[in-house]
């Protein structure tokens, strides 16, 4: 892959169960995959994740995000779909910070052979699939508590 008049190979080692957790939910969902990386990386990324083209319906990457402060965030508006039916996934919530109530924190893989979070998502989300408006349910079953401030 060419980068700047450099080549570089990029290596990729996939979470377990990354495979059963989109072709289960590509079947509920329309599954993109959205990145801060830049457009060549992102497309290397897809070509493992999906060779044969079916389960990532697009792939957005770091000219689709708003650059504010010299950082990246991912705007979710930009994928042209109802946010009602939206759910993002990421390991920090800082990607998505106009829209705080689609997010649903996953802990970034330590390389663990024996990790199951996806598995431990597909339940979760699948329900979340039959939903209305998800992000209540997200807020209800994802995100902590905000305890009042006393005042």
């Amino acid at each position: 892959m060419g980068f700047q008049a450099s080549s570089y190979k990029v290596h990729v080692k996939l979470r377990p169960h990354v495979q059963e957790f989109l072709e289960t939910l590509s079947k509920i969902y329309e599954i993109f995959i959205y990145t801060t990386a830049k457009k060549d990386y992102a497309k290397k990324l897809l070509e493992v994740l999906d060779p044969k083209k079916k389960l990532i319906r697009h792939c957005l990457s770091q000219s689709d995000c708003v650059c504010s402060q010299g950082c990246y965030w991912k705007d979710l508006t930009r994928l042209g779909r109802d946010l009602a039916k939206t759910v993002a996934l990421d390991h920090t919530m800082q990607g998505f910070p106009a829209q705080a109530a689609n997010w649903i924190s996953v802990p970034a893989w330590s390389g663990d052979p024996e990790d199951e979070e996806l598995l431990r998502l597909i339940p979760a989300l699948s329900q979340l699939g039959q939903e209305e408006d998800v992000r209540p349910e997200i807020q209800r079953q994802f995100q902590p508590c905000q305890l009042p401030t006393e005042g």
